[in-house]
């Protein structure tokens, strides 16, 4: 299909072009933002057909397609968004019977990034009536600040329509390509101060916060618990500390996962918005990601100096966003740590969470999540009259058990400070939560690295050499110590391919020794 523009991906793009490519394309599914959307009465499935393809002419991110492996202007490998020229949205019909299935099937395939826009549509009839529209969308083009636009472009249109009246919209001030553009432009004197408070942070950052309870386990646990009297105790501490509710949150999840773990110094990753420190806050593209956030709990601080030092971070990391999330993950891919407990704030309000109680629900295992390489994640969904705090975790970190304590824990946690009078020490809301003291596992003996064969070592560091625009590369040193670049891995497996070497991409981002990667490496078939 003819091109209408292209441009490097935007960086808040970064993190999610990496997940989606590490895990199994049967597991990918996991990343995709599934949705149905209320229709107006009178709606047909020609205005949904209609206002689609109006959204795909207003909103380039709808009509991009993504190169991982192609060559950039200066030659080197680079992953790029092409814009596409407009066309009319593919939409797909279903009956009330075979909906399921269909939307299943829409939810559950991988994107072809190289081929197919980001967005899957569709339309569900009964007896030849509109009843339903449902979307799929590939995470690596929207947030949830860019999905949110697009719901109510839609809503709008989709009323117009309906109503027989022009549809009132605000003007498209920048397209992801115009970001981009910009982010190219960036000279390392002006990312550098950004990047150094990154570079810092990293090397201070704790090398595994799950050491005393990891395990060799396979398994995978999701827990959610409901509780509506957390969202006016979350407030009312934030309006006693002057800060925001997120702050609270952050707290608390230090403290928690400082009371499992055993650990004073605990990290985390935290996804943060680029909107506001890009200048692009109206962008309709992906402009998240999760940075690293460290929590020292020496000294037995309590909870209100937490909730501080919390809004500071936050502070910290907003200011500090506008970077590349390569640069950040290579910054500590190089120190050999392992920062990946995840958290995220959801603001699902105006809508309620319909309990009045609390309300734990054990999730089915996140199976497909698991293969995504987080120990960890928490999020916490804010609604209109309550907070959902939902854990999925590696059973190698924490059991099914351990899930439903650490959510409880943090519950407890947070009411308990809706009391002005209350104020614990992190000793004493370890006490609370009440966790088994962590204590450390048994090292597995470490296996020797096998000798690579010195054909594949050979290919190896020529191509690494080669797509990344290095002199010799020594075998010893890892891919990203050697100085690859991690966005250029989908160019590497492609090039080891062209040359009759098969090799995944997650071991290029750990800190092993080419020469032990090379040892690894299989005839390509075909």
């Amino acid at each position: 299909m003819p091109v209408a523009k292209s441009a490097n991906l935007c960086w808040g793009q970064h993190h999610h072009l990496l997940r989606y490519l590490r895990v199994p394309a049967q597991s990918r599914h996991e990343a995709h933002i599934g949705t149905s959307y209320p229709l107006p009465a009178g709606c047909t499935v020609a205005a949904v057909r209609a206002t689609l393809t109006h959204l795909v002419r207003r909103h380039e991110v709808l009509r991009t397609v993504y190169d991982l492996t192609g060559t950039a202007a200066d030659g080197r490998a680079w992953p790029r968004q092409v814009v596409q020229p407009p066309a009319p949205q593919p939409v797909v019909e279903a009956t009330a019977e075979d909906a399921v299935d269909v939307i299943a099937r829409l939810t559950r395939t991988p994107f072809d990034l190289a081929r197919e826009w980001p967005l899957r549509a569709c339309v569900v009839t009964a007896g030849g009536r509109l009843v339903r529209l449902h979307l799929v969308f590939n995470h690596l083009a929207f947030d949830d600040v860019a999905l949110d636009r697009l719901a109510a472009e839609l809503d709008e249109l989709l009323a117009a329509r309906t109503e027989g009246r022009p549809a009132v919209l605000d003007p498209v001030e920048h397209q992801p390509v115009d970001l981009a553009r910009f982010e190219e432009s960036r000279t390392d004197a002006d990312v550098g101060p950004a990047l150094g408070h990154w570079r810092d942070l990293a090397g201070k950052l704790p090398a595994d916060v799950f050491s005393k309870r990891r395990k060799a386990s396979g398994a995978a646990h999701s827990g959610s618990l409901t509780v509506p009297s957390l969202l006016p105790a979350a407030r009312a501490i934030a309006a006693r500390e002057h800060v925001w509710p997120s702050a609270v949150h952050l707290a608390a999840y230090a403290v928690t996962l400082a009371a499992y773990t055993g650990e004073t110094l605990v990290a985390h990753r935290m996804y943060t918005s680029q909107r506001d420190a890009s200048g692009f806050g109206g962008a309709v593209t992906c402009l998240s990601y999760p940075t690293p956030v460290l929590a020292d709990l020496g000294g037995d601080p309590r909870f209100s100096a937490v909730v501080k030092e919390s809004a500071t971070r936050v502070s910290q990391a907003m200011a500090n966003a506008h970077v590349p999330y390569d640069r950040v993950y290579e910054l500590i891919a190089e120190k050999g740590v392992r920062v990946v407990a995840e958290l995220n704030f959801l603001d699902n309000a105006p809508r309620s969470c319909r309990t009045k109680r609390d309300r734990y629900a054990v999730n089915a295992a996140p199976a497909d999540w698991a293969q995504a390489g987080s120990d960890s994640y928490l999020r916490v969904y804010e609604w209109a009259d309550g907070i959902t705090l939902a854990l999925q975790a590696l059973d190698a970190v924490m059991d099914a058990d351990a899930v439903e304590q650490f959510l409880r824990g943090y519950a407890r946690l947070v009411e308990a400070h809706r009391d002005p009078g209350t104020d614990l020490r992190v000793s004493e809301a370890a006490a609370l939560i009440g966790f088994t003291p962590a204590t450390p596992q048994p090292e597995a003996p470490a296996e020797p690295e096998p000798a690579g064969t010195a054909p594949a070592e050979r290919v190896l560091t020529e191509v690494v050499a080669q797509v990344n625009g290095l002199g010799d590369v020594d075998p010893a040193r890892s891919y990203l110590g050697a100085g690859g670049r991690v966005l250029r891995l989908p160019r590497v497996v492609e090039a080891l391919h062209e040359r009759g070497w098969s090799a995944g991409l997650v071991p290029f981002t750990t800190a092993r020794p080419l020469s032990a990667l090379a040892h690894e490496l299989v005839p390509a078939r075909g």
